[in-house]
């Protein structure tokens, strides 16, 4: 799992970020790499990602707590 950043533009030309956790899993038939959204954090500029990036192997590592 990690964090993963996806941006979208605004029509008055601004760039939004937003965080999200994800998970890659494999497609059934064409066995290439998936990117599961598993969370949506939202707006980066009002997360703080340092304290994200240390909690999110904790929490959701195989017997983490998962809440």
């Amino acid at each position: 799992m990690y964090l993963r950043e996806s941006r979208r533009r605004n029509k008055d030309g601004t760039v939004v970020s937003y965080l999200q956790l994800a998970h890659n899993e494999r497609h059934p038939r064409t066995d290439s790499p998936v990117a599961k959204v598993i969370h949506n954090f939202g707006r980066a500029d009002l997360m703080d990602r340092a304290a994200l990036a240390l909690w999110v192997p904790k929490t959701y590592a195989p017997g983490g707590i998962r809440g």
